[in-house]
């Protein structure tokens, strides 16, 4: 990680944690992730650049039995979470390695919420995560952001934000097989990023610097209320699913996401605006308007039985 994200993430900054537990995006990003979690079966999970651990305690709370693990790099917070949830296995380790500290290699899923943006060496760190996931069969769960970098989000150790494409090529070359690359957050997960970039020594003082209060909190809740009506097919928060083994879930594979359908080997599932049925959508049949829903229209050689004839 840079300097910037060093100097931010080890020093004492009392509203952080109430960032997470309240805050819309974080709680949206930990809700998707959940819900993915539910689609396929697992065993193990590990948590790269897991911070105060709070994702994983949600999972813990959800999956009792499950084996986990958060891998950061802040020594004291590590140390912090080992007397809050000794259950769960907290290790450090430099996440820009070609790969993971000894006995890593062996987890079912591998979480990097967040994280990605952070790094000088995305690919090295898309590499270095395939090190720590079950061979031929584990699954990782991606979020991270698109769009211009802001300035709240250099302050916080951003170097870069990543489109669909780029996400989609970064997996692939690090070995990955991906499954399902999207964005979603329109509008006001958007909304909201714009606004504290146009204030952000307001947006770092009332949000992150100090504990929240009622200002915070009522923001937080409004958000989290609006949060609700975002597209999931477009917008600045960006999700990707991918395996380690090939999509067809040979040895041992995770198998297909919901939604799924066949597709050539190597294609992406991404969320794309509802397919037009029929390709009729803004034409219109010689000679008339089309008036009629695409499956409406009579099959070539038909004739129309009119209202009172036979």
């Amino acid at each position: 990680m840079t300097d910037i994200n060093t100097a931010y993430y080890t020093a004492a900054q009392p509203g952080r944690n109430d960032y997470w537990r309240k805050m819309a995006a974080p709680r949206f990003r930990a809700r998707t992730v959940l819900k993915l979690l539910q689609t396929f079966p697992w065993k193990s999970l590990v948590d790269l650049g897991c911070g105060d651990g709070s994702l994983l305690l949600e999972i813990r709370r959800a999956h009792p039995g499950a084996r986990l693990a958060g891998v950061d790099l802040a020594v004291p917070q590590l140390d912090i979470n080992k007397q809050r949830q000794p259950d769960i296995a907290w290790r450090a380790a430099d996440l820009n390695a070609d790969a993971p500290i000894a006995g890593g290699a062996d987890f079912d899923v591998v979480i990097a919420s967040e994280i990605i943006e952070h790094l000088t060496d995305p690919a090295r760190f898309l590499r270095g995560a395939a090190g720590w996931a079950t061979p031929a069969r584990g699954r990782l769960i991606l979020s991270t952001q698109s769009g211009r970098v802001g300035e709240t989000e250099r302050r916080v150790g951003h170097r870069r934000h990543f489109t669909v494409e780029e996400m989609t090529d970064l997996l692939r070359a690090a070995g990955w097989t991906p499954r399902r690359v999207w964005n979603c957050g329109f509008p006001f997960h958007d909304a909201s990023k714009r606004v504290a970039n146009w204030f952000p020594d307001a947006a770092m003082d009332r949000f992150s610097a100090r504990p929240y209060g009622p200002f915070q909190n009522a923001a937080c809740a409004l958000l989290r209320g609006l949060f609700r009506f975002n597209s999931d097919r477009r917008g600045a928060q960006l999700f990707a699913v991918a395996d380690r083994g090939d999509r067809t879930g040979v040895r041992g594979g995770m198998g297909p996401l919901p939604g799924d359908r066949a597709r050539p080997p190597g294609a992406v599932r991404r969320v794309d605006p509802a397919p037009d049925p029929g390709g009729f959508r803004g034409k219109t049949l010689p000679g008339r308007r089309l008036r009629h829903r695409p499956q409406q229209l009579l099959a070539p050689g038909r004739r129309r039985r009119r209202r009172g004839r036979l």
